[in-house]
């Protein structure tokens, strides 16, 4: 084990220290098998003690890394968290109970990552960074009233700023603290030095920030401030830090689902009110019970507006608000109180069915009363988070993720799955939410979605019927919501549509209302054999009709014995692709008759092709893959899955003296 441990970390360490991304990516790789390998010495030795001591060797030159080892994360889990605390260029560590224990430091902290970036607009208007007393002399708190009126001017981040209105009010209804708690010390700080508590990448993290802002030259803020009280300083403090996890003040926005996720770890549900069939009065029940409970915060966002829709609805294009609260008239309408948190954005005016009702309806400047069903139409977007503590139950699983998933984009078999596990006697509410980890600002824009079947825990090759699954968007987060039936597995598959071929770092959460297993699929097969090929000029055959289908790329597979096995192609080409394993004695094979098959796919399919599972006799076979049509040229990938170890080998080409392959 101590050789395992070692290994281990030397590969950590050269993977850090090389300059060579070609390099990095190799001993990345290396890594990952060390790793693997120590997990699997790890497991054999079955001791606690054991398992928990290699976990601190194999990461003690990183700091903080004995707080993973704590929260009990594989030895992988752990060295992923720790790779995924940069971000932007600056490492945020995890969060440590000692992190709100604070100390002051001799004289005034300067954050060493320097002042962040502004945008064009705010740097037109900057005069310079400042401390809280060059700014407001002794009218300031940290803490204070006033975190209902807060307000952006010249700042691009909506959403963060309707998050934490959304998450002052409740704080205001409940009387309990939510967001104004995630900053230390909880009271001002004479060097200057605060550190705000965020959940990202998996985990709570360590946001350091001095308390330096950006100051306008003009009337007009370049930071959060609050309307009633100027000097409140923790909401920017807090949305600093934020900007700081995000690249900047120039930050483009996300939207506030996430945000709250991050700065509450309530639970982000994302309604797509155009996108998706909703029902309107099921809705409204649904978030109404829960609002009433004060288990919910809402947010809510628009599309891509006209000019002249802005004017009409008095609303802004592609813009964040809060919702502070929820309604049932007399006359039976549902309404919603909106806030604006731009300090100069419209608002719309009170509909005329709600005039009637006006002395019902207060509302200050910012703020304006809507039906519930008129939302729903002028808005693209409602934005849930939900409390977690609705739930008794909790797993998580993080991984990296190369989001090529696979060469056809019916494929999943490259994606990573995880299987759901009901043990109990009754029925489990099961909550899945895939979050991908941030890596940089402006990365490029990656689409997300959760798939269910009902697969007994074992991998999905295709996207074949599902039990559910989420839209693809382009949020960090996505969730699905669904019944577990009692001792029932499914499996849940994480898909991509991306445009870079790159590793990501991603994470699973469950909320479960009974304990379940959360668990790697297995294959369902004992061997797995994979190798990949092109159609060429030469050897694009077409289908078994055609002329040239003898030039087909062609494999000899040795089943030495009797096993079940199945057969997966896929491929890049938009051309419908079959495979078909035929009693040729293991040699190419000229034609094809229907009682020379064993086993293939079915009719040709686009993207890519599954056989049934099949019993397959001890003997020598030929498997031909073949596209419909002839000369088209592409690659593919071919594998054969079976419970007893075959052997596959490639065939030599008609056209060209190549001796063949063996995998």
């Amino acid at each position: 084990m101590p050789l395992a441990v070692e290994a281990t970390t030397l590969y950590l360490r050269a993977t850090r220290d090389s300059r060579l991304k070609s390099e990095q990516q190799r001993l990345r790789q290396q890594f990952t098998v060390a790793a693997d390998f120590a997990e699997k010495v790890k497991s054999m030795l079955g001791s606690t003690a054991a398992a928990n001591k290699p976990h601190s060797n194999i990461v003690s030159s990183v700091k903080d890394s004995g707080i993973l080892s704590e929260l009990r994360f594989s030895t992988k889990e752990q060295a992923l968290l720790l790779r995924s605390s940069k971000v932007n260029g600056i490492a945020f560590p995890p969060w440590s109970s000692a992190d709100t224990d604070h100390t002051e430091f001799d004289g005034l902290f300067t954050d060493p990552a320097g002042f962040l970036s502004l945008s064009s607009s705010q740097t037109q208007l900057f005069s310079a960074w400042k401390r809280p007393a060059e700014i407001w002399g002794s009218k300031f708190t940290l803490l204070g009233t006033g975190g209902s009126e807060l307000i952006q001017d010249v700042l691009s981040d909506c959403s963060v700023i309707a998050s934490l209105c959304s998450a002052i009010a409740w704080e205001e209804r409940s009387k309990k603290s939510l967001v104004s708690n995630i900053i230390y010390p909880q009271c001002v700080s004479t060097s200057g030095r605060y550190v705000v508590k965020i959940f990202f990448n998996g985990l709570f993290r360590k946001v350091v920030i001095d308390d330096y802002l950006p100051v306008s030259s003009s009337a007009r803020h370049i930071h959060v401030t609050s309307k009633s009280n100027e000097g409140l300083l923790w909401p920017a403090l807090v949305e600093k830090a934020y900007l700081k996890v995000m690249g900047g003040y120039d930050f483009p926005g996300s939207n506030a689902g996430s945000d709250l996720f991050a700065l509450t770890t309530w639970i982000p549900e994302h309604i797509l009110l155009h996108n998706d069939y909703v029902d309107i009065p099921a809705l409204w029940q649904r978030i109404m019970v829960s609002w009433s409970y004060q288990d919910l915060l809402l947010t809510v966002g628009t599309g891509k507006l006209s000019r002249e829709e802005e004017l009409s609805f008095g609303l802004v294009s592609e813009h964040d608000y809060s919702i502070l609260d929820l309604k049932v008239l007399d006359d039976g309408k549902r309404v919603v109180l909106i806030k604006n948190p731009w300090s100069y954005g419209q608002c719309s005016t009170i509909q005329g069915s709600l005039r009637d009702f006006q002395d019902k309806l207060p509302a200050s400047p910012g703020y304006f009363w809507m039906e519930f069903s008129q939302m729903c139409i002028r808005f693209s977007s409602l934005y849930l988070n939900w409390n977690p503590e609705l739930f008794n139950y909790r797993k998580q699983v993080h991984f990296e993720w190369n989001l090529r998933h696979g060469l056809a984009e019916r494929s999943l078999y490259l994606c990573p799955q995880y299987a759901l596990e009901n043990p109990n006697s009754s029925a489990a509410n099961v909550w899945v939410l895939l979050s991908r980890h941030i890596r940089v600002k402006n990365d490029a824009k990656t689409y997300i979605a959760v798939y269910t079947f009902n697969n007994p825990g074992t991998r999905v090759w295709m996207r074949k019927s599902t039990i559910i699954k989420t839209k693809f968007v382009d949020s960090q987060q996505t969730l699905v919501r669904l019944d577990l039936p009692p001792k029932t597995s499914y499996t849940i598959v994480a898909a991509t549509q991306s445009g870079v071929s790159e590793t990501n770092y991603f994470s699973v959460f469950t909320y479960c209302t009974l304990p379940i297993n959360l668990v790697t699929v297995t294959d369902g097969f004992s061997h797995i054999l994979a190798v990949d090929g092109q159609w060429t000029e030469l050897s694009a055959g077409g289908n078994v009709l055609s002329a040239t289908f003898a030039c087909n790329p062609q494999f000899k597979l040795v089943v030495p014995k009797e096993t079940t096995l199945q057969l997966f192609v896929e491929t890049s080409t938009a051309t419908p692709v079959h495979a078909q394993i035929v009693w040729g004695g293991g040699s190419r094979v000229q034609s094809v008759r229907r009682r020379d098959i064993a086993l293939d796919t079915g009719d040709y399919s686009i993207g890519c092709a599954l056989s049934k599972q099949a019993e397959m006799m001890t003997a020598e076979y030929t498997i031909v893959v073949s596209l419909y049509e002839a000369g088209i040229m592409g690659d593919f990938g071919l594998r054969v899955m079976a419970n007893e170890r075959c052997a596959l080998s490639r065939l030599p080409d008609l056209s060209s003296g190549h001796n063949g392959d063996n995998f």
